[in-house]
C-alpha cells in the first residue's frame, strides 16, 4: 500500500510549506498548472483506452444515478450556508477518488480481475463528470448568478473538457507523444495533494458540522445508495462491489484543487479531500 504512504507524504509536505515563505497565491499556481497541463494529458492518455462493455453497465450508470442524488443532499444542507460553502461541496461531494485510491483500494479488496470495472467507472463516470459538470458549477457560482451562456462558454472553454472531446474525436495520440504525455501527467497527483495539503487549515471558516455530515454522507450514504441501486438492478456481484467501493472513495483531488481555485470555501474543500483520504482508510475495508 506505498500508494496511501506517498499521499499522506504529499499532504505532509503541503501542510510543512504553510510554514515556509511560499509566494502569493502559491496553492492557486499549483491548481492553475494542474487545471491547464497535468488533466488535459491526463485526459489525452485515459480517454482513449475507454472500451464499452454492456455487462459493467451498472458500473457505469452508478455515478451518474448518484449525481442528481447527492446534488439534492447537498442543496438541502446547506440551504444555510453562503453560496461559495454550497458551491464547494456540489463540486467535492459527487467526484470521488477512483482512480488514485480507487484502483489500489480494489486491488487490494478484490484482486487483479476487479481493475477493468474501476476503469470503466473512473473514465466513463468520474473523468466524464468532471468535465461536464464539474465546468457548468464553477461558471454557475464563479458569478454569482445562472448565465446559460456563460456556463456553455466556461465548459466549452475548460481545459479538460476541449481535450475530452479532442480524444473521442481522434483517439490515441501517437506513440512518440506518448512519454511526454505520461510525464505530464504524473504531475497532476503531486501538484494536486500538494496544494490541499498547503490549504488545509482547522479553524476559521470550517463549519465542523457541515464537515462532518458531508464526510458521512461522501464515505457512507453515497455507497449505500449505490449498493441499492445496483442490487436493484441485479447486477454482477463483483460489479456491484467494485461499483460500491468506487462510490465510497474520498473526494477527488482534482475537484478539491478546482474548488480551491475557484475560491469555493478553500479550507473546507481542502479539510474534506485530505481528511476524508485518511479517513476512508477505515471506511472502505
Amino acid at each position: 500500500m506505498e500508494q496511501f504512504a506517498f499521499i499522506i507524504a504529499l499532504l505532509l509536505i503541503g501542510i510543512a510549506l504553510q510554514k515556509a515563505h511560499a509566494p502569493v497565491d502559491f496553492a492557486k499556481s499549483l491548481n492553475f498548472f494542474v487545471i491547464y497541463v497535468s488533466l488535459p494529458a491526463t485526459v489525452l492518455i485515459q480517454i482513449p483506452k475507454i472500451h464499452f462493455d454492456v455487462s459493467a453497465l451498472g458500473v457505469i450508470l452508478v455515478p451518474w444515478l448518484l449525481l442528481p442524488i447527492v446534488i439534492a443532499i447537498v442543496l438541502l444542507m446547506t440551504r444555510k450556508h453562503p453560496p461559495h460553502v454550497r458551491a464547494a461541496l456540489l463540486l467535492v461531494m459527487p467526484l470521488g477518488n477512483t482512480s488514485f485510491v480507487g484502483i489500489p483500494i480494489v486491488h487490494t479488496l478484490l484482486g487483479e480481475e476487479a481493475i477493468p470495472y474501476v476503469l470503466m467507472y473512473d473514465q466513463f463516470g468520474t473523468f466524464l463528470i468532471l468535465s461536464l459538470y464539474g465546468a457548468a458549477v464553477i461558471a454557475r457560482y464563479e458569478t454569482g448568478a445562472f448565465h446559460k451562456r456563460l456556463i456553455v462558454k466556461k465548459l466549452l472553454f475548460f481545459p479538460p473538457f476541449i481535450f475530452l472531446v479532442f480524444a473521442l474525436v481522434f483517439g490515441e495520440l501517437p506513440s512518440v507523444a506518448q512519454p511526454y504525455l505520461r510525464l505530464l501527467s504524473s504531475t497532476l497527483i503531486p501538484l494536486a495533494l500538494v496544494s490541499v495539503g498547503y490549504s488545509m487549515k482547522f479553524g476559521g471558516e470550517i463549519d465542523y458540522r457541515l464537515f462532518t455530515q458531508s464526510l458521512v454522507l461522501k464515505l457512507v450514504i453515497m455507497p449505500f445508495i449505490a449498493f441499492g441501486i445496483l442490487f436493484a438492478m441485479g447486477t454482477d456481484p463483483l460489479a456491484l462491489k467494485v461499483a460500491v467501493l468506487e462510490s465510497g472513495m474520498p473526494s477527488m483531488i482534482t475537484a478539491g484543487a478546482l474548488a480551491i481555485a475557484a475560491g469555493f470555501a478553500p479550507q473546507l474543500s481542502a479539510a474534506l479531500v485530505g481528511y476524508g483520504i485518511v479517513v476512508s482508510l477505515v471506511t472502505l475495508p
